[in-house]
């Protein structure tokens, strides 16, 4: 028993140091790529049942702001047997896409990083209890209140990806995303091919619109007390940097594809609201519904 306390001790050790390591190595990484990376001290813990790696003042950001996000503190936890699981807790969260388009703020926010058998990489972000939790814009809109959302991302690996189309790049980024109101629920699947994205500017979107980027909502399925819209889209980028797509809608019973819609960024009322299928077109700088009028589109970075 004393021999197998020392080894398990010694193993410990060598994976907590290798950890702690290995974050720190990221940061620098980081830093060499051009992103603002700035933290206070980095240290191991949890013996003898976890591993543990904490950040304190964590403040990250990519050069045209992006993203940006900042934790007072965050926890990395794993253990011994499960080398390639680690959950996450952070504290005093602040973030924002997309130069603060949308932006958010949470007491405490749960992560969980795992690379499964096919060796791709899933990402799981929720925040737990929403009382602490508060999205203070959405696309540029005042978002809705929120009672449960939940965030997955799927790092696809590019060299073991084939393009369904030749007019689009791989799909590298495959994503579902939930938000729970007192009365909607919208829950959406797809995914991102082209270039990947790593910094919100003019010359990086341009580069992956151009190089077949594309956001594909595999599943819109946004449901209301009685009611129900689902669908599917596809857009990318017009050479003034406005959405260009489409989109293809079902509804049913009371749901209103007037919320659906501002839900999505469009600040319109859809009118008439009627049963069965709608099609949404996003071309010239317009959003049609059906070949009507309904919205002009702004560019989505000035």
């Amino acid at each position: 028993m004393f021999v197998a306390i020392l080894i398990y001790s010694g193993l410990w050790y060598t994976a907590a140091f290798e950890a702690e390591k290995q974050v720190a190595a990221k940061f620098s990484a980081w830093r060499d790529l051009g992103l603002y990376v700035e933290h206070g001290k980095i240290e191991h813990g949890g013996f003898p049942y976890r591993i543990t790696v904490t950040v304190k003042d964590f403040d990250f950001a990519t050069r045209s702001k992006g993203l940006e996000l900042a934790a007072k503190e965050f926890t990395l936890i794993s253990h011994l047997w499960t080398p390639n699981h680690w959950i996450t807790e952070a504290h005093s969260v602040t973030g924002s896409l997309a130069n603060r388009a949308t932006s958010f703020k949470d007491g405490f926010l749960q992560g969980s990083y795992k690379i499964h058998s096919n060796g791709k990489a899933v990402i799981v972000l929720n925040s737990g209890a929403v009382d602490d939790f508060e999205l203070t814009r959405l696309v540029g809109q005042t978002p809705p209140k929120l009672t449960a959302w939940q965030l997955a991302f799927m790092l696809n690996d590019p060299t073991k990806e084939k393009s369904e189309s030749s007019l689009y790049g791989i799909r590298n980024l495959n994503f579902k995303v939930s938000g729970n109101t007192a009365e909607q629920q919208l829950e959406i699947t797809g995914g991102i091919s082209g270039p990947v994205i790593k910094d919100f500017s003019k010359s990086v979107l341009a580069n992956w619109r151009d190089e077949g980027g594309l956001i594909e909502l595999d599943a819109i399925d946004y449901m209301v007390p009685g009611g129900r819209i689902k669908g599917s889209s596809s857009f990318t980028l017009d050479e003034r940097f406005r959405p260009l797509g489409s989109a293809s809608l079902v509804r049913s019973g009371s749901a209103d594809l007037s919320d659906l819609v501002e839900g999505l960024g469009f600040n319109v009322r859809v009118s008439p609201n009627k049963n069965g299928p709608a099609s949404l077109m996003l071309q010239n700088g317009q959003l049609s519904l059906n070949g009507e009028q309904i919205a002009t589109l702004q560019p989505v970075i000035d």
